[in-house]
């Protein structure tokens, strides 16, 4: 069973209220409604756990939409807030989806709420996936950017460790007691070579898990 959405109500006109609880139920939204009438009840209302959307009149007593607009923002920016008013103008109705309102309907058009809601939490579900995928990536870049520095710096340098020993090599006395230092040398730089390679390979490995 799907958990109810908390549809959060700003309305300080009781029958608004109603016909608006009305034309959710009518469309089968499952929902627990959370009704404010007063800017300080708006305030406690935003709290956690966060509404799923918020649902404003225009014209309130103490303050207004796009002033509960705002005050969401700050609170909880990513929730979506759709305006519903007696009568918008079409500049007004621009200018509030320019503020980053989702959207808006007029009081006598009710029957368009319900398919409004369902775009704004589709385009919110949309947008959170669009960041879960930009933070895999970022962690991904992350750990190329790891491999390239273990490419380019920490498998270098013990290859240029040895080259430099099989220079101060003895060639022409094998037997010079020299040579079994270096050779030991070139032993431990060999293993270090060595688990810096397996490290690199884990690495691209857990990558490519990631992204299949």
């Amino acid at each position: 069973m799907s958990t109810p959405m908390i549809i959060l109500i700003l309305e300080d006109n009781q029958s608004d209220i109603d016909l608006l609880l009305r034309e959710l139920d009518k469309n089968g939204i499952l929902y627990t409604p959370r009704v404010a009438k007063t800017r300080q009840a708006y305030l406690d209302a935003l709290t956690d756990p966060y509404p799923d959307i918020i649902l404003s009149d225009f014209s309130l007593p103490a303050f207004d939409g796009l002033e509960a607009f705002n005050i969401k923002q700050s609170t909880c920016p990513d929730v979506p807030f759709i305006i519903i008013s007696g009568a918008v103008g079409e500049e007004t109705a621009v200018e509030m989806i320019k503020n980053g309102v989702t959207d808006y309907t007029l009081k006598d058009k009710l029957f368009t709420i319900t398919p409004k809601i369902h775009r704004a939490l589709n385009e919110v579900s949309e947008m959170a996936e669009k960041r879960r995928i930009n933070e895999e990536l970022v962690i991904q870049n992350k750990r190329l950017h790891e491999i390239a520095f273990l490419q380019s710096h920490q498998v270098r340098v013990p290859i240029v460790q040895m080259l430099g020993l099989f220079r101060v090599l003895n060639l022409e006395d094998p037997g010079d007691p020299v040579n079994v230092e270096i050779m030991q040398m070139l032993q431990r730089v060999g293993e270090s070579l060595d688990q810096v390679i397996i490290e690199i390979t884990q690495k691209t490995s857990r990558i490519k898990q990631e992204i299949h």
